[in-house]
């Protein structure tokens, strides 16, 4: 009989195979004496059928179309609860890590096994050289990062963070109004009302963060980013919605001036 696994990572493909998929090739590529201590749920959000079979403790799911990721993340959570899981981790399909990345996370989770006042652990985000999050929550849209440690005022992006399945289930799940976009603002959000509290680890994880780059964004792809962007601030964080203006009025100068009008013209209308 297979040992209980305790996590369950979540990864979401979206027009891309699991072969094309960094996090799931990276995965694979993690010694197997740490890859047999998860299991993986590969959720695919492509018209195409998706299947995996080579490894133990591998399901894939079609929902062939593209659900984003909160419903995702749901189904991944009800699957989590099926086996007993206690810990969710989440992945966006571009990331990459290494077996020493698992391996912080599963001695965080004997560290803080008990303290169940932690919810969440996370790692240091890098693009490139540039280090993403994790960032301050309060105030908005603050670029400082954070060193390793244990916080509550914080906020981070879905991929690479692994959660608590007790403290995602007091918050209700995955909030389905965000199904891409701000989705991990809200988590982070909801984790602060609940006083969880968010530990930091020595892991880096590098990640393509497609908000990044305006030029190269769809300008459906940005609309969908904006009208969630409003979303949260005026019916979640509610207190920050002074910032969120001053940020939309630098960003639509910075707009103007490169000449990226239509992009400009979004931000208003969602003003």
């Amino acid at each position: 009989m297979m040992e209980q696994v305790n996590t369950l990572i979540v990864v979401v493909l979206y027009q891309q195979t699991p072969e094309e998929s960094t996090s799931i090739q990276s995965f694979f590529d993690v010694p197997t004496v740490i890859r047999n201590q998860f299991r993986l749920l590969i959720v695919n959000n492509s018209a195409e059928s998706q299947q995996i079979s080579e490894y133990q403790c591998v399901t894939t799911y079609d929902f062939h179309v593209n659900q984003g990721l909160s419903k995702a993340y749901n189904l991944g959570l009800r699957y989590a609860k099926k086996h007993k899981c206690e810990w969710l981790m989440l992945f966006d399909q571009d990331s990459v890590f290494d077996g020493d990345y698992l391996q912080a996370f599963l001695n965080a989770q004997v560290k803080y096994q008990t303290n169940s006042q932690v919810g969440l652990l996370i790692p240091q985000v890098r693009q490139a050289s540039r280090v993403l999050a994790p960032n301050p929550a309060v105030p908005a849209f603050n670029s400082d990062t954070l060193e390793t440690g244990v916080y509550e005022n914080i906020t981070s992006i879905n991929s690479g963070t692994m959660i608590r399945l007790s403290s995602i289930i007091r918050v209700g799940g995955f909030n389905e109004k965000f199904p891409l976009d701000f989705l991990d603002y809200w988590v982070f959000w909801r984790f602060r009302q609940e006083k969880f509290k968010t530990v930091v680890l020595d892991a880096r994880l590098e990640h393509e963060l497609s908000v990044t780059d305006l030029k190269t964004m769809a300008n459906a792809r940005y609309r969908s980013f904006v009208k969630a962007e409003r979303l949260f601030f005026t019916e979640y964080e509610t207190t920050e919605k002074h910032a969120l203006w001053v940020h939309k009025a630098l960003r639509v100068g910075k707009l103007i001036v490169t000449r990226n009008f239509r992009k400009a013209f979004i931000n208003l209308r969602y003003w």
